[in-house]
């Protein structure tokens, strides 16, 4: 793949970062940004594969409850898989009584004040179905509970620290990062594939200096004043499976980025500016300005080469709920007037 010659030192990119923000927040149109942070929750899967359709039906519903994002369903299959492979295990405490501890009980093992209904059960015990009971051996209530108490532990905004809350070994907190990425890879794969080549594309452009590459049309010039700023390389941007059917690749709103020069500096500079910080990093960061998600080292399979075998920078642009596979209805944009079309 060629690229332009890059000769922009990292410092300068920083700059050029902060000189494109402020243009981004003095030409964004009024309400934009509000009427895209309004768009359509995501119900998240319909069925994916290891977790009961009852204990999916409750980690969603939970989730939704509880504001823990589209994605928080993962992470609380995840401690429910770890705690208890959701229900299945015959270990002490799970169904009855308390675990080998004799600190915790029910499916997703809370700390019930060693049977005597205090501690995080205590305080945070939660009705999850409706039945006017709060039963932590019910699967319902104890994901509810669970969900309640994450939410309150900065989940969402700080998940490794929300589950450490939960669980104080940063072990088990790497295993439930693990295993929620799994299954959201695995949700992924679960959905419709649609082709993307049958639609006819007329939304995607091609990306001067990256030969074959793709995106959206509004966001090419971005692409382009990133990638030339910071001294990038473009290597994905348009594209279904590996990449998650619900995210911005298959919009053409998504670019994995990597240094022209193996200078890595130039990726952590570019996702430090778009909203990327260690303390959010393992979930995902909530990105600045245009930018709608940074992905990067604390991410599984982001990166640079010291944290993945996969090493690139991954920022997604702001936009309207779309189907995969369709143009978007709104992009927010650093370059153009108005910052949307």
């Amino acid at each position: 793949m060629s690229a332009t010659a890059v000769s922009i030192s990292v410092g300068r990119s920083a700059t050029i970062a902060a000189a494109l923000f402020a243009l981004v927040l003095g030409t964004i149109a009024a309400g934009v940004l509000g009427a895209l942070s309004q768009a359509s929750e995501s119900t998240g899967p319909s069925g994916v594969p290891d977790i009961p359709p009852e204990y999916l039906a409750a980690y969603k519903a939970s989730s939704t409850r509880f504001r823990l994002g589209d994605d928080g369903w993962s992470y609380l299959a995840a401690v429910g898989k770890i705690e208890s492979d959701h229900g299945r295990s015959s270990a002490p405490g799970v169904r009855s009584g308390q675990n080998f501890h004799g600190c915790c009980a029910g499916p997703m093992q809370i700390h019930n004040g060693f049977g005597s209904g205090g501690g995080t059960w205590g305080a945070f015990k939660t009705d999850g179905d409706g039945d006017g009971r709060r039963d932590i051996y019910d699967p319902d209530d104890a994901i509810a509970t669970a969900a309640r108490y994450l939410h309150t532990s900065g989940a969402t905004g700080d998940w490794r620290t929300a589950l450490f809350a939960y669980n104080r070994s940063n072990r088990y907190v790497d295993d439930v990062l693990a295993q929620a990425a799994a299954y959201r890879s695995a949700a992924a794969r679960a959905l419709p594939q649609p082709d993307p080549v049958a639609g006819n594309g007329d939304w995607l452009s091609p990306v001067p200096g990256f030969p074959g590459e793709r995106c959206d049309r509004r966001i090419v010039a971005d692409v382009v004043l990133l990638t030339r700023g910071y001294g990038l390389n473009l290597m994905d941007c348009f594209g279904g499976p590996p990449h998650d059917s619900r995210g911005e690749h298959p919009l053409g709103l998504a670019a994995d980025l990597v240094p022209v020069d193996g200078d890595w500096n130039r990726a952590l500079a570019l996702a430090r500016a778009a909203g990327w910080s260690p303390a959010c990093a393992a979930s995902g960061c909530a990105g600045r300005g245009p930018f709608r998600v940074v992905l990067y080292n604390g991410f599984p399979g982001h990166g640079d080469p010291a944290h993945t075998s996969t090493p690139h920078l991954h920022v997604s642009w702001q936009h309207s709920p779309a189907p995969p596979f369709t143009r978007a209805g709104e992009v927010l944009v650093l370059t153009a007037t108005g910052g949307a079309r």
